[in-house]
């Protein structure tokens, strides 16, 4: 009984711990509760929700999309350091799904949810901030925007990241079949030929590694040595 009251109280303190390091890499900001109007600025996710995280950030944002009244939907949002200047920063950034015009706007999908893509820290680190009023420096400002049209983000979360692939770019015809969901980057072709079996990539480690972006051993690894721990301070104190 003794002993499994023991294996108990350590795995229960291995998942709390995990449960910590996961929790302390995450962040979720409150953006817009309604559409900003057409062309319109977005909220911004705090220059400081980044350097909380540091490195590399993915970024998730729940989208709402919001239909015109006259004429064709257009759902576009444009990434910027609008206390700068309202320039796209979108070819720093880069995604495994969005897509995006040569323009900066990434569209998108009807029927799309959210918008997924890595920031790195050499882009996110650029954020300035300037008062309204006095043109000073505030960071307080700082971060990361959106120029809107047809759609908002109610919501971003972040998280620590690695890089993705360069974002799919599409011509102006081609933005409206994005936007239906006709053209997508599963649909895309190949860029290359597939790389013949001996040249595929090894096999990964199966040995604990350290997030060079975090810093944390991973919570299933945590766990795991924890409990061997345990059995093993559990047969010693049992020999004796």
């Amino acid at each position: 009984m003794k002993i499994k009251k023991i294996v108990a109280a350590i795995a229960a303190a291995a998942m709390a711990v995990s449960m910590v390091a996961v929790n302390a890499f995450a962040a979720t900001v409150t953006l817009d509760s309604e559409y900003p109007g057409g062309w319109a600025a977005s909220k911004g996710i705090p220059k400081s929700e980044f350097e909380a995280i540091g490195g590399d950030v993915k970024v998730v944002l729940t989208v709402e999309v919001k239909e015109p009244l006259v004429g064709e939907h257009n759902h576009l949002a444009k990434p910027m350091n609008m206390c700068v200047n309202w320039d796209a920063i979108t070819d720093g950034l880069t995604s495994d799904t969005a897509i995006r015009k040569g323009d900066g706007f990434i569209i998108i999908p009807e029927g799309k949810s959210t918008l997924e893509f890595v920031v790195p820290e050499s882009v996110w680190s650029e954020f300035k901030g300037y008062g309204w009023d006095t043109g000073e420096e505030d960071e307080s400002v700082a971060g990361l925007y959106f120029q809107l049209n047809d759609c908002y983000f109610t919501s971003a979360e972040l998280s620590a990241g690695s890089p993705q692939a360069e974002m799919m770019v599409v011509s102006e015809d081609d933005a409206k079949a994005v936007m239906e969901g006709t053209i997508t980057r599963d649909a895309a072709p190949a860029a290359a030929d597939e790389a013949p079996a001996a040249d595929a990539a090894p096999a990964a480690d199966s040995a604990p590694t350290t997030s060079a972006t975090t810093g944390n051993v991973p919570a299933a690894v945590m766990v795991s040595v924890m409990a061997v721990a345990g059995a093993a301070a559990v047969a010693t104190k049992k020999r004796k």
